[in-house]
C-alpha cells in the first residue's frame, strides 16, 4: 500500500470542516491550487473519488464521508502526539543519567546538577559513581566522567 501523506490527510479533512477549497487552503496556509492538487495525489494513491466537485460547490462522496470520519480522529491523534513531542523539546523533562568517579561527581559535577535541576525541575539525575570503567552507551548513561589517568590511551 502507497504511503498517504500527512498534508494530504490534512487537506482533505479540511475541506470537509470548511465546506470549500478556498476556505480549507485559507485555513491550511497554502494556495487553492496547490490543495486542489495534495487532494487529486490522494485520491489517485486511495483508487476512490472523495470530492464531488463544480466551479461552484464541493461535497464529500460516500467513500470521502466513510473516509474522513475514520481519518479525522486518527489524525487529531497524530498531531496530538505531534504537539506532545514538541513540548518535550521545549521543556527539559525525564532522566538525565551520570556515570562518574567518586571525587568527580562531588567536586565536578554535584554543584553543576544542582544548578541545573534548580532550572529544570521536570529532569530527574540518576547519578551513579563507580570505580571501574564502564561502557556508558552500553549501560545506558547520557554523560560519563573519568580520570585523565583512568581512560585508555588514543
Amino acid at each position: 500500500m502507497s504511503r498517504l501523506l500527512l498534508n494530504e490527510l490534512d487537506a482533505v479533512v479540511a475541506i470537509a470542516r470548511a465546506g470549500s477549497f478556498r476556505a480549507a487552503a485559507q485555513g491550511l496556509g497554502m494556495s487553492t491550487t496547490g490543495l486542489s492538487n495534495a487532494v487529486a495525489k490522494l485520491e489517485a494513491r486511495v483508487g476512490v473519488r472523495l470530492f464531488n466537485r463544480t466551479t461552484r460547490s464541493v461535497s464529500l462522496t460516500d467513500a470521502g464521508r466513510a473516509f474522513v470520519e475514520q481519518v479525522g480522529p486518527a489524525l487529531r491523534d497524530i498531531h496530538g502526539a505531534l504537539d506532545a513531542a514538541r513540548s518535550r523539546q521545549a521543556t527539559p523533562s525525564g532522566t538525565l543519567r551520570i556515570n562518574a568517579f567518586a571525587a568527580g561527581a562531588r567536586e565536578i559535577i554535584s554543584p553543576l546538577v544542582l544548578a541545573f535541576l534548580r532550572r529544570h525541575r521536570e529532569v530527574h539525575v540518576d547519578l551513579v559513581t563507580e570505580g571501574r570503567l564502564v561502557d556508558i552507551v552500553a549501560d545506558g548513561f547520557d554523560l560519563g566522567l573519568r580520570r585523565a589517568t583512568s581512560c585508555p590511551p588514543t
